[in-house]
């Protein structure tokens, strides 16, 4: 049997309202799905620990070797406007020539000869190409931070392995590197590239030039707008014309039917005489009634041949009635002026619609042809375009192969100067440590597990939509709570008592 508890005088006094205590609230809430849910939150977290254990002690190790490269940066000859003297600046260790030395040692060739060098050979499946790919994504160059060292690391699976391929690798950067900012032969290199270059310009320029000939086009751009202009004035002049045919044809119908209502000929004069049949009638009445009265000297009134006799008169006088005093003898007719005016005008719109259609046809085909011609310019200018973004190419690296010319040549001038040198520092030898360890995939599952485990529990939770707390109670309902009823098996002393 449950009882009432009373609360303290202070809860009665002091009840919850608003937001207040919600902080406290939300805690109270967090530790009790927790601590209720104990089962589940253990169960969950067991599950993610193990299996983030099981994948960090099952992934394969890798092991990082890494060689550091001194680089120097000479000076670099900067050439001046011809009123100017040239002179040579200090170029630092910036981005670029870290992107550019980073380039080399990724490059394909390099990464080959290493190979070679190793000995290394592609897994059965794996071509050649495929393993040197994968080989460049396994390398990382990096500055450093705050000296002119480059950092050459390189990931692999066996510790040993990766330090001599690294080694290897920086030995053929070296060597690459030493040949890449060689100072002989490159005045004579950018020479013979500029005649070929100046050749492609001139080529890409008479290429552009002879379609501009063929096409006849002098401005694409100017001459798309100018027909865009034309092409609307003649739109809108077509449906103008159009609209002209429609209502033309609308009105021919409407005269059409009114011609077809308006009589030909109307009566122009007319002579009326005496209606014969009404006498025929009068003489066949009299008649009538001359056989009634003989009738009635032999029979009865009401006799059926006197009946017969005042039924026949009785017609002959309702026929009678219904017959004209005069009839029309002569009619004479003219011809009706409206109707002759109609044929007119009908005459005329015809004419007027045929003359319409016959423009139509005109019309429209010069609207086709210049909606054809402007997408012929729009055609021609893609091309124009593209020639001429050729023409410019060839034309900006014979200027940029020309300027590097005279660099070389200025170079060559000074045989002991060099923009960029290395140096190897430091060589790679066999890490101890795996790059992948045990520790962080083991601190990662712990709290993943913890996390997933309490945020279940709040879910199932959250999902039960009682009434847990007074708080709650005070809060929903905005009154003071008087009195609780505890749970028996929470409270078997007030049960028993």
């Amino acid at each position: 049997m449950a009882t009432l508890q009373t609360l303290p005088e202070a809860a009665a006094l002091f009840p919850a309202n608003g937001m207040s205590g919600s902080p406290a609230l939300a805690a109270r809430s967090f530790f009790y799905s927790v601590f209720k849910h104990r089962r589940l939150v253990v169960g969950v977290f067991l599950l993610v620990f193990l299996a983030s254990a099981l994948m960090a002690v099952l992934r394969p190790r890798t092991w990082r070797a890494a060689t550091k490269v001194l680089v120097k940066v000479g000076e670099a000859v900067q050439l001046a406007p011809a009123e100017a003297p040239s002179r040579s600046v200090n170029v630092p260790l910036n981005p670029d020539v870290v992107a550019g030395e980073a380039e080399i040692v990724k490059s394909r060739q390099v990464l080959e000869e290493a190979v070679v060098r190793v000995g290394i050979k592609p897994e059965s499946g794996i071509s050649m190409a495929e393993m040197i790919s994968k080989m460049q994504l396994a390398l990382a160059v990096a500055p450093a931070p705050g000296s002119n060292v480059l950092q050459i690391s390189y990931l692999g699976r066996n510790p040993e392995r990766a330090a001599h391929l690294v080694n290897t690798l920086t030995d053929v950067y070296v060597e690459h590197h030493n040949k890449a900012y060689a100072n002989e032969g490159i005045h004579s290199f950018y020479a013979d590239q500029l005649r070929i270059l100046e050749s492609e310009m001139k080529a890409a320029q008479h290429r552009l030039r002879g379609y501009l000939r063929r096409t006849k086009v002098v401005d694409v751009d100017q001459e798309i707008h100018i027909l865009n202009q034309d092409l609307q004035d003649a739109d809108k002049s077509l449906r103008g014309h159009r609209e002209k045919i429609g209502g033309a044809e609308r009105k021919l119908v409407e005269v059409t039917a009114q011609l077809g209502r308006t009589p030909s000929h109307v009566p122009y004069s007319e002579e009326y005489r005496a209606n014969p049949t009404i006498q025929t009638f009068k003489d066949r009445l009299a008649g009538l009634e001359i056989e009634r009265y003989q009738e009635l000297q032999r029979y009865q009134p009401d006799d059926r041949h006197i009946r017969d006799k005042e039924e026949e008169i009785a017609n002959v006088r309702a026929r009678l009635h219904e017959e004209k005093d005069r009839v029309l003898n002569v009619e004479t007719l003219q011809e009706n002026s409206i109707y002759r005016e109609l044929q007119r005008n009908q005459l005329t719109i015809e004419a007027a619609l045929a003359d319409l259609r016959e423009r139509a046809a005109p019309m429209a085909e010069h609207v086709t042809e210049l909606k054809k011609r402007v997408h012929q310019l729009r055609d021609q200018r893609f091309m124009i375009n593209n020639l001429k973004q050729v023409a410019d190419e060839k034309a900006y690296a014979f200027d940029l192969y020309w300027r590097k010319q005279e660099e070389a040549r200025i170079s060559e001038a000074m045989k002991t100067q060099s923009i960029v040198n290395v140096t190897v520092v430091e060589r790679a030898t066999a890490p101890l440590e795996p790059e992948n360890g045990l520790l962080m995939p083991l601190l990662i599952g712990l709290m993943s597990g913890l996390l997933v485990g309490a945020g279940m529990a709040i879910a199932v939770e959250y999902l039960n939509r009682r009434l847990r707390f007074e708080e709650e109670v005070e809060r929903y309902l905005e009154l003071p709570v008087l009195a609780v009823i505890p749970e028996l098996h929470t409270a078997p002393d007030v049960a028993h008592g």
